[in-house]
């Protein structure tokens, strides 16, 4: 008896471990999921939103927390709390998965959640780009219906994707422009 552990010590180990894995768990788990199930062969970049870390990092720690305090107390209304915690740290930890940008060679895509836009490259009628050196760049995009949108340049840019966005906003007669920013 006096060689095991409680079931206190087991909650806080647990939450312990939990916390020593969870940069691994939200720096790996969005990039994993979105290179595994959206990856296509025609994607130029695949980009995965800073929210999907950020709603990640927010769903581990509800878990941890709750650990913490199942671990100090425990009664009916702490197991229901648990209960409702853990299922809502879940679901945000699902939601964090559901979300990126792609740009194809036949269109750009923005999966929110569960709502999913499309631009078609033929629709594009603006590309704009704009760097600062020694900085990653921005894209501004201007649909032929006046619709503007945004994409950040990150880490997965190269200059092979660049070169391909400016050879397929040439191709689908879109108007490319690259200019340094202003200050």
């Amino acid at each position: 008896m006096l060689n095991e552990l409680s079931p206190n010590g087991k909650l806080f180990i647990f939450a312990i471990a939990l916390l020593l894995l969870s940069p691994i768990i939200v720096f790996m788990l969005p990039f994993t999921i979105s290179q595994t199930f959206y990856f296509s062969r025609d994607t130029i970049v695949l980009i995965t939103p800073i929210s999907n870390f950020t709603m990640l990092f927010l769903a581990i720690t509800l878990i941890i927390l709750t650990l913490i305090i199942l671990g100090f107390k425990r009664n009916k209304y702490t197991y229901l709390i648990t209960i409702i915690t853990i299922v809502s740290g879940l679901v945000l930890g699902y939601f964090s998965l559901l979300s990126y940008i792609a740009i194809q060679n036949t269109q750009i895509v923005f999966k929110e959640y569960l709502h999913k836009t499309t631009y078609e490259w033929q629709d594009i009628k603006e590309v704009i780009y704009e760097y600062e050196t020694g900085t990653v760049g921005t894209y501004y995009f201007q649909t032929k219906n006046n619709e503007k949108f945004v994409i950040e340049e990150n880490g997965q840019f190269g200059m092979e994707e660049k070169s391909s966005i400016y050879n397929l906003a040439n191709e689908n007669g879109a108007t490319f422009i690259e200019r340094e920013k202003v200050k």
